[in-house]
């Protein structure tokens, strides 16, 4: 599916970029189930969205975003908006306390490092109060605790400290 003249690069998240040259350019993801999904951004600023089937074919379905459109659905698919109700009710308990859960993955800094190694609150204000490592919880985790990829972190602190930790712990 990579058109005549078109240049090739993959981003993160096996995400593929094709350059559309008098178009712009367009994005390509396999998705879990359902085929793949192609964005193709224009120089005006509109995107077009398709479902494709694995290997290609016809669309299964196609939208079209205007720029603002696909700016905000962007950030629906990063988490900006989301907010489980039980967040909602902590945070009316106990003000501006952030709780958040974080995966890691092999390449994130913290993975095969301890949570003493990271200087994780000196470094960035939040303190991991629990690894979800597939199916057993370590509540309160020692400094000692070795960080694996695949653990799922819950972290605590400030809104304002988080994206240092995401940064210096997930990557």
């Amino acid at each position: 599916m990579n058109p005549q003249g078109a240049n090739r690069r993959l981003l993160q998240a096996d995400v593929v970029e094709y350059t559309l040259p008098g178009i712009g350019a367009r994005y390509e993801l396999d998705a879990i189930e359902g085929g793949t999904v192609s964005v193709v951004v224009h120089h005006s600023g509109r995107r077009d969205v398709y479902v494709l089937p694995r290997g290609g074919g016809d669309p299964k379905a196609s939208i079209a975003l205007t720029d603002a459109q696909a700016r905000t659905m962007g950030a629906v698919l990063a988490g900006a908006y989301f907010k489980p109700a039980i967040v909602e009710d902590i945070e009316a308990v106990v003000g501006n306390l952030l709780i958040d859960w974080v995966t890691l993955d092999e390449n994130s800094p913290a993975s095969g490092r301890s949570i003493a190694d990271l200087e994780i609150r000196r470094r960035t204000k939040m303190t991991v109060a629990a690894i979800l490592r597939g199916s057993d919880p370590i509540i309160a985790p020692e400094p000692t605790e070795v960080l694996q990829a695949g653990d799922r972190l819950v972290v605590v602190g400030r809104q304002e400290d988080l994206r240092a930790f995401v940064r210096h712990v997930v990557g």
